[in-house]
């Protein structure tokens, strides 16, 4: 009877994990699915986004986001009739910070190169999970202002823990939320998305708030006017150029 037991409790455990894992899997092709599927983002290696962030009351900032291969990185944003650019061409990052008093090209730090990196790959953290070597977890349900989400767990190679939580009906995503290392500060970002709309087939969220906390109420919003999938992008956007030049 032991023996017995023991063999039940054996197979009820391990059905219970392959049970999980095709949860998991069931959760992350359902959301690939619902953002335009899997075949759709395969065929998308260059994107450009163009729109204002809300820096304040009456302070907004025109915006562009320019990326390639999901490797190669570039933000532009003016105000105040100064420039700032932040690129990342694949391997290092360079910055022009003019806000700041800086004018030239400057390297950016080790941090600031991984930010762009996970940034460059406009594709996200579900896709590919596995190729990217990534554990994915359904954490449950939980309560978003009274809509149902399912909480997912993401633990990156690099050790890096994010937090998805996805509409619990459309399987898109509505919030994420990750802690980050600045200046040897550890800061938790959260980052709700909204309004979403499909360009050529995919879904993309044409509004996002930046928060640093989670009891933050306030933040700073991205509203996209424009996103263009395949545009022709030149490698020598994201080289870092000499002094004086950009």
């Amino acid at each position: 009877m032991k023996i017995r037991l023991l063999n039940l409790l054996f197979f009820f455990f391990v059905s219970a994990g392959l049970a999980n894992a095709q949860t998991v899997d069931e959760v992350v092709v359902k959301h690939v699915n619902a953002m335009g599927g899997a075949d759709k983002w395969a065929k998308a290696k260059s994107i450009r986004m163009t729109g204002s962030m809300e820096l304040g009351p009456n302070m907004k900032a025109p915006f562009t986001i320019t990326i390639k291969d999901r490797k190669k990185m570039r933000f532009e944003m003016e105000f105040q009739g100064m420039k700032m650019i932040q690129a990342f061409d694949g391997d290092s990052g360079w910055s022009v910070v003019p806000f700041s008093g800086k004018t030239d090209p400057e390297r950016m730090s080790e941090e600031e190169v991984r930010g762009m990196k996970e940034q460059a790959d406009f594709t996200g953290d579900l896709y590919d999970y596995k190729v990217k070597e990534s554990v994915v977890e359904v954490m449950g349900k939980e309560d978003m202002e009274g809509t149902e989400t399912i909480k997912l767990k993401v633990t990156k190679k690099n050790g890096d823990v994010k937090y998805i939580y996805l509409d619990g009906q459309s399987y898109i995503t509505l919030k994420e939320t990750s802690k980050q290392k600045f200046d040897d500060k550890e800061i938790e970002t959260v980052n709700l998305l909204s309004d979403f709309r499909s360009v050529d087939g995919l879904m993309f969220p044409f509004t996002m708030e930046g928060r640093s906390d989670e009891e933050s109420g306030m933040g700073q919003s991205m509203i996209m006017e424009k996103i263009e999938i395949n545009p022709t992008i030149d490698n020598s956007v994201f080289m870092m150029p000499s002094s004086g030049t950009k």
